[in-house]
């Protein structure tokens, strides 16, 4: 048996757990729900305070790197099945959900907003986003593409899709640009994060439980790489923001396989089995509470973004819980059909 990885099997193919290579029996690592949960914790402090917080722009090179990576750990066995198992269960049931929420986050959010500008939405305003992602959804939206993609890689030797996925990642990152991106950059750059996910898990899980006691020195690596791209503004050089996404992710793991076991990584192991639920709601709670401590005056304060984040993370987890029992279909389409206990570890 592999270091990190438990001896239970995922019972009848459960949906969140993972497999020794793409192809072999699943075998769940619980150190990936931590690393799922941090990948979540990131995303929704960004959400948050954007740019204006310093250590948001310190991790630009993790963040949706680590997110699209542990996304791939579960995506293995999906696309090892049929095509119509995958397109049924995983692709159109993640273009469901983002229909769902972005119908949602349009009539609470956009439209809400809109109308308080004076400039009520047109429908047009609406139907576009059915084929072009809305705000902060086209993750789930890019997850239904991303499953035929690695689907149809497999009919190319591995060496040579990762050689095509680094040449549209060095493309996309030669301009410099990292925030905002256009949802066509976001598909050129992280795809290579995911298909590396799918393919990676025996090699990481053995050697981030080796070297799992370095995390603290590959850590610091990670944030100093990081820390002189931006300083000298080489964020352009494909090779060092790749090498500075790798020392991130595997700072993770490291620490994930550290934690294992723990309280903490209880705790960001629950997190990271529940992503689906807090990426769902997480931005609309923000939102609201947003306005809702500037109306209480408290909009300026420094203290004011960790608060929301604070705030809006354990919100999020349990209005999803609550909801997944009461509407499960807001989670999944009704033709899938998992237990509920199974629906939030799919992603």
């Amino acid at each position: 048996m592999k270091p990190g990885l438990t001896d239970k099997q995922g019972a009848k193919g459960e949906p969140g757990s993972l497999s020794r290579t793409m192809d072999g029996p699943r075998i769940r690592a619980d150190w990936v729900d931590g690393a799922k949960g941090i990948s979540i914790c990131l995303v929704v402090l960004w959400h948050t305070a954007g740019a204006d917080l310093f250590v948001n722009t310190l991790l630009i090179f993790v963040r949706m790197p680590l997110f699209f990576f542990a996304a791939g750990f579960f995506a293995a066995k999906a696309i090892s099945g049929s095509w119509a198992s995958l397109l049924k269960n995983r692709c159109l049931n993640y273009y469901y959900i983002y229909v769902v929420w972005m119908t949602i986050f349009f009539t609470m959010v956009v439209c809400v907003r809109e109308l308080k500008n004076g400039t009520p939405p047109h429908i047009s305003d609406y139907l576009i986003n059915f084929v072009l992602p809305l705000e902060y959804l086209w993750f789930i939206f890019a997850l239904a593409l991303l499953f035929a993609v690695a689907k149809l890689a497999r009919l190319l030797p591995k060496p040579a899709v990762i050689g095509i996925l680094l040449l549209a990642y060095a493309v996309s990152v030669a301009d410099g640009q990292w925030e905002p991106l256009t949802f066509a950059t976001r598909m050129a750059r992280l795809p290579l994060f995911f298909i590396l996910g799918t393919y990676a898990f025996t090699a990481v899980n053995t050697h981030s439980h080796t070297y799992r006691l370095l995390w603290p020195v590959t850590l610091a690596a990670f944030l100093a790489l990081s820390a002189t791209i931006l300083l000298f503004d080489i964020d352009h050089l494909a090779p060092l923001t790749l090498v500075a996404s790798a020392l991130g992710i595997f700072a993770v793991c490291q620490f994930c396989q550290v934690v294992e076991g723990t309280a903490i990584g209880a705790g960001l192991g629950f997190i990271g089995r529940h992503t689906l639920y807090i990426y769902l709601l997480h931005k609309i709670l923000i939102v609201y509470l947003i306005n809702g401590f500037a109306l209480m005056g408290l909009s300026g304060l420094p203290a004011t973004p960790y608060l929301v984040f604070a705030t809006a993370l354990p919100l999020s987890l349990i209005g999803g819980l609550v909801l997944s029992r009461i509407a499960p279909w807001l989670f999944e389409a009704p033709w899938v059909g998992r237990p509920q206990s199974k629906i939030a570890t799919s992603s």
